[in-house]
């Protein structure tokens, strides 16, 4: 009789466990909400298309000049063809179609007979900036172009950019290998962190 108890007893106290245990089991174990995780996935990806958006004033020979809206990363061609493309005065030989845009940027598109030229420059700039060089969207050769820095040392800062995003200032091109502060106070006037 006190075998039978025990066994009686033992088996209660087991299948008390194994409940707790499943029970545990399943209050701890991750809620999958597969609704929430993709309006959020969503919302993100709108809050993300919205701050990825650039406006550009194109002026010139383009059949609609104004200010226009795009999306980041668009290029000169995309900008053309929102204002209505060229006019039959215009120059297209002088202007790169495929470089690529940033927020403010203001495209002049030259007629045929204007000697001076002029393709992309900052807003409110003159002649003496256009040569300043944006390290968040140059080319390798754009980049060659800046005194001490080479081939290597440009598809360094390209790499760097590719892995990381633009950068937010001109110092953070320190954070690149080969980069110190005698490299970049040779060319630190003639970069900007756009």
């Amino acid at each position: 009789m006190k075998y039978k108890k025990k066994l009686i007893g033992s088996l209660i106290i087991f299948v008390i466990f194994v409940i707790f245990l499943v029970v545990g089991y399943y209050i701890s174990k991750p809620a999958k909400n597969i609704a929430s995780n993709d309006i959020f996935t969503e919302n993100t990806e709108v809050a993300n298309n919205e701050t990825k958006k650039i406006s550009v004033y194109i002026n010139g020979e383009v059949k609609k000049p104004g200010v226009y809206t795009l999306e980041s990363g668009s290029r000169i061609e995309d900008a053309v063809k929102i204002c209505g493309g060229f006019t039959e005065n215009a120059d297209k030989t002088r202007l790169n179609l495929a470089k690529k845009i940033k927020d403010e940027d203001y495209i002049f598109v030259d007629t045929k007979s204007d000697k001076n030229s002029s393709t992309v420059s900052s807003s409110g700039s003159n002649n003496k900036n256009e040569n300043i060089v944006n390290i968040n969207t140059a080319s390798k050769e754009e980049l060659m172009t800046l005194p001490g820095v080479g081939d290597v040392t440009s598809q360094k800062i390209l790499d760097y950019r590719e892995k990381n995003g633009d950068f937010s200032k001109i110092d953070d091109l320190k954070k690149v290998g080969g980069i110190g502060d005698k490299t970049l106070e040779k060319f630190k006037d003639k970069i900007e962190a756009r």
